[in-house]
């Protein structure tokens, strides 16, 4: 033969089941584009100049692992959709005298065509919306320095060495493949598992048990020290009885759906039962793949919103003042009032306008809610949930002028919880309720994942009676110091903090709003970047199986469908037939990952709390927003496959 037969051969292949490459060669477009993007940001030198540039650059490093390593999965799973539909085509060439050698040839022909043009357009592509998606990231960061988009010759380089040996291995898996098969058993390929399968009742038990299970310990969850313990546990668990109840459950599902006479014997319902009881034991995978991959868009983009829309939260609970300081350890009155004037004289220094110096003592316990009492214990359980218990004696401070005096037994209390009630208990200690919802708050220790109550008491010697009924459970004294600036330069902000660090002393820990914030934006604007890619990636590769489920099962159900319709079926009831089944397979697996999400939401809200995001509503919204805006596009993908279904077995 000639060399060029081969050639053409091959090319002719890809055009003839262009149904199955195209959707494939835009997926490796699309999963090249994308690990191409982060890994130019990645070698990108500037991304290390701006303020928290090795944090950003950690986290879009693993961001970009991930992508390569599940855009090698997935390219694995959907090239089996390929050599499924295409193994009678195969069995003819070996039939009608081709050698196994020759196949092999023209496959080889047919990958390296498929890579070169997906590593050509996907890495023009990254190049061109490369920029754009660098400057989506800049503004997610909210980066003052202006940062330059370069062509990264690394980034490309890695790319194409990634995706080539994973087109070279994907090869391989094929003509391994062929040379293990014969022709009768490549003709008999896309018939395989025709036998109706029986119900594995213990199966169903199992995936009942373990997805019960999983959805048990994320309901019960209430701390977030619990959550991060059973996470693991229960993602692993409630993954394994979707892949069971998908196996087994389906098959039992749909034989009950046989027995029941009103339902099976309607024109529209029969065909679809059927069809789907015959192939349901190599499909459930398929569909349990669809449901998990659907799952994890839901969560990975609602929680990265969350933790991004969240940090003005965060600042407001870490640092609530512009400017503020922290010592560990008490301060005398001369020490303090030494504070008080450092602050001053510095601010008056770099000529800053500001509101008044707020200063306190100030003691914390961790506690646990009884009813309306707090009490401060020195030793906590994982399996309940805490709260941190902040008491801010008032007299002798400005705090006295701004929220006036107290009584003895009066409180005033802060925080995120607001207290409606007329007493309020503080270990064995009772005071009344002067105001519950209190605008007042203090810094929260760095790194608590308590719900805070800020309350602030009469004077120093109601602070000690609340501490010696306690015993071990409050920490040492600590010392508060903070002041809102009236001044739009952040880089003065940030000097002036640096200034009061250097001039406070090692034993004051200095801290600035703006600081704080870009550190967040760079940790948790990472996380949204690389949220977002993986986001669109799994949304890409549900669609893809979802698409390529749908042509499989139609060239399968063609031929059925046309003897259906030799025995009297009209076209009206094969329609009505087409829509009973992809209603029923499209839309199962969405509204599992729907239950999913919704089991999850208890734990995933608690693991928000461990990272300072307490706004419960924020990630009810985000999360309500995923769910709509995925569900769309599911819609639009079951408008399109359902069309191509339809045309197919027309």
């Amino acid at each position: 033969m000639r060399k060029s037969f081969y050639g053409s051969l091959a090319l002719n292949n890809v055009k003839k089941n262009a149904k199955g490459y195209v959707p494939y060669m835009l997926t490796c477009i699309i999963s090249i584009m994308i690990f191409y993007i982060m890994a130019a940001i990645v070698y990108n030198p500037d991304v290390t100049k701006m303020f928290g540039g090795t944090t950003l650059r950690s986290l879009l490093q693993f961001g970009m692992w991930v992508v390569g390593i599940f855009s090698a999965i997935f390219l694995f799973y959907t090239n089996s959709f390929l050599i499924k539909q295409r193994k009678k085509e195969l069995a003819l060439y070996n039939i009608l005298g081709m050698a196994k050698r020759h196949i092999g040839k023209v496959m080889l022909l047919e990958t390296l065509f498929v890579s070169a043009v997906s590593l050509i357009i996907g890495l023009i592509a990254g190049m061109v919306f490369g920029k754009l998606f660098f400057l989506l990231l800049l503004r997610i960061l909210v980066v003052e320095l202006p940062m330059g988009y370069q062509i990264s010759t690394d980034g490309a380089l890695l790319t194409t060495v990634l995706f080539g040996a994973i087109f070279l291995v994907v090869l391989l898996c094929n003509l391994g493949r062929i040379s293990l098969a014969n022709p009768i058993q490549l003709m008999a390929g896309s018939r395989q598992g025709e036998k109706e399968p029986k119900t594995k009742w213990l199966l169903v038990l199992l995936g009942l048990g373990m997805t019960g299970a999983g959805y048990y310990m994320a309901i019960t969850v209430v701390s977030p020290i619990q959550a991060l313990g059973v996470f693991f546990a229960a993602t692993i668990l409630v993954i394994g009885g979707t892949y069971l109840l998908f196996t087994a459950g389906s098959i039992a599902l749909l034989k009950m759906l046989k027995k029941k006479k009103s339902f099976y014997y309607k024109t529209e319902h029969f065909t679809a039962v059927s069809g789907m009881l015959y192939r349901m034991k190599r499909n459930a995978a398929g569909l349990a793949s669809i449901c998990i991959l659907s799952t994890m868009v839901l969560v990975t983009i609602s929680t990265t919103v969350s933790m991004q829309v969240g940090i003005s939260d965060i600042l407001d609970r870490q640092v609530p003042y512009d400017i503020q300081a922290r010592s560990q350890k008490p301060l005398t009155d001369n020490k303090a009032a030494e504070l008080e004037n450092q602050f001053e004289t510095i601010l008056s220094r770099y000529g800053a306008e500001h509101g008044k110096v707020v200063s306190y003592p100030c003691v914390a316990a961790y506690g646990e809610e009884q009813g309306n009492r707090v009490i401060p214990i020195d030793t906590f359980s994982v399996d309940k949930e805490l709260v941190q218990i902040y008491l801010v004696p008032m007299e002798g401070s400005r705090l006295e002028k701004d929220y006036g005096s107290l009584a003895e037994d009066e409180i005033i209390i802060g925080g995120e919880r607001e207290v409606d009630s007329e007493t309020f208990g503080i270990g064995s200690m009772e005071f009344r309720v002067k105001d519950g919802a209190s605008d007042f708050k203090t810094a929260a220790e760095l790194g608590t994942i308590a719900i805070p109550y800020y309350i602030l008491v009469k004077d120093q010697q109601v602070v000690d009676e609340i501490r010696n009924t306690a015993k071990e459970a409050f920490s040492e004294e600590t010392y508060f110091t903070g002041v809102d600036l009236d001044i739009q330069s952040n880089s003065k902000t940030r000097a002036i903090a640096d200034t009061l660090s250097e001039e406070t002393g090692r034993s004051i820990y200095i801290e600035n709003r703006e600081t704080s914030a870009m550190e967040l934006h760079s940790v948790y604007g990472g996380l949204l970047f690389v949220g977002i890619f993986l986001g669109l990636l799994f949304t890409i590769a549900t669609v893809l199986m979802i698409y390529y489920k749908q042509i499989t099962e139609g060239y399968e159900d063609s031929e059925n469908y046309h003897i259906m319709q030799k025995v009297g079926m009209s076209l009206a009831e094969v329609k009505k037939s087409i829509r009973s089944q992809i209603l029923i397979v499209f839309f199962l697996p969405l509204i599992a990952a729907i239950f999913h999400v919704a089991a999850a939401f208890n734990m995933m809200s608690r693991l928000l709390i461990a990272i300072q995001i307490t706004n419960v509503w924020l990630f009810v919204g985000a999360t309500a927003a995923t769910i709509l805006a995925f569900a769309v596009i599911y819609i639009a993908v079951y408008s399109l496959t359902a069309r191509e279904y339809y045309k197919l077995v027309k």
